[in-house]
């Protein structure tokens, strides 16, 4: 009989723990809210959401915000999440730098700092990682235990489960996890996650996807990846490598692409793939004000051929045009798979604009068949790179 009271405690204890942790996931995602409207979300008691309150603003996770409109009576007091309370570290991880961010539980920006780092499969790569993050927290003044969690971007294979990225198994020693290694480096919850998919979780939670069910991101980089949501949840596939739209191949007999395979879409819509064919036309003798906007020393970019693109360079506005119609055709092939609402480009290719959008647009109402294309639009993300950051947050 002693034993009842304990296991009718704990289903107590269960119940309230967990209308916690959806009350702080509630105001992580929608701001401040009263205890009134907390009850009815939650299907708890006006006491039980009191007590629930009482006890977070106690232990510092909440406070008072202000008070709400009030239909009759005395007007509501309003609760949100006390945003100092924790911090999240973010390692946005690429092939071109890496960027280092800090979030407060409000999603305000803490620090940044972007450094040069290009994401190479080996342990030196991983080692200067921790060393530049370790030289970013002392500087930033942010201690190790206010931070909650780390969020690890990467593109590749990324198995989320077993905390590996196999497209860069080499980061760390045979038999340990990316994921492992960082976690008992920290001593952190680590969150490791695709960047594509990070980006599709990051316009769920605030972007063009909010209140979508089904929704493809097409993230055009330095690779082009595919977040896919269906049902309202990031497809992961059975490995978690759905999406991998850059490695489906368009040319036979095109180009050989960093994965080893033959005319992979990567190898003619990437940002990679702009530079080089800027590259190859400004050797040809294109006429391009491409050399004039480079200063002594620099390298190319895609941001020198978006700017020039949008101050009329021909032969700019055409290279754009070329990759969004061939993307356009990927695009238009992925959507007859997943019949989506909406797909939302972004990326760093996505700053094009219009000289991006409007070709997807016209290779997709020339590729889709017409059922497809209905109730179907094309948008720019207006999040950007904040998508990516704010998708993988560990909450």
């Amino acid at each position: 009989m002693a034993s009842i009271p304990e296991e009718v405690s704990s289903v107590i204890d269960i119940r309230r723990n967990r209308l916690r942790s959806n009350l702080i996931l509630e105001l992580y995602q929608s701001g401040q809210t009263s205890i009134n409207k907390m009850a009815r979300l939650f299907h708890a008691s006006i006491p039980s959401a009191t007590g629930i309150v009482n006890d977070l603003i106690k232990e510092e996770w909440i406070t008072e915000t202000g008070t709400g409109p009030a239909r009759a009576g005395r007007p509501p007091v309003l609760y949100g999440l006390n945003a100092r309370k924790y911090f999240t570290l973010i390692l946005d991880i690429n092939r071109h730098d890496t960027q280092l961010v800090a979030f407060d539980l409000a999603n305000g920006l803490i620090a940044k700092k972007q450094v040069n780092l290009k994401l190479e499969d080996s342990p030196d790569f991983l080692e200067n990682l921790l060393a530049e993050t370790d030289e970013f927290l002392e500087v930033s003044n942010i201690r190790r235990e206010k931070l909650w969690g780390i969020g690890v971007s990467m593109p590749g294979l990324i198995n989320a489960p077993k905390g590996t990225n196999q497209t860069y198994p080499h980061l760390t020693s045979p038999g340990v996890s990316l994921a492992e290694h960082l976690g008992d480096y920290f001593q952190l919850p680590i969150v490791l996650i695709n960047d594509t998919h990070a980006t599709s979780l990051g316009e769920h939670r605030f972007g063009l996807a909010r209140g979508k069910k089904h929704v493809l991101t097409v993230n055009i980089d330095w690779g082009v990846g595919l977040g896919i949501l269906l049902n309202g949840e990031v497809f992961n596939g059975a490995s978690g490598f759905a999406g991998e739209l850059g490695h489906i191949q368009v040319q036979p007999d095109g180009l050989l692409c960093h994965c080893g395979k033959i005319g992979c879409l990567d190898t003619i819509t990437s940002g990679l793939a702009l530079i080089r064919q800027a590259k190859e036309g400004m050797k040809t003798g294109r006429a391009t004000m491409l050399p004039k906007l480079l200063q002594d020393g620099e390298s190319l970019d895609t941001h020198h051929i978006i700017k020039a693109a949008h101050s009329g360079d021909e032969f700019c506005i055409d290279l754009l045009s070329n990759l969004g119609l061939e993307l356009g055709k990927g695009i238009a092939t992925a959507v007859h798979l997943f019949n989506p609402e909406i797909v939302i480009v972004t990326g760093i290719l996505a700053e094009a604009g219009p000289f991006i959008s409007n070709p997807v647009e016209q290779a997709i109402q020339k590729y889709c068949l017409s059922d497809f294309k209905n109730s179907l639009s094309i948008r720019i993300s207006e999040l950007g790179s904040k998508a990516r950051l704010w998708g993988y947050k560990p909450i």
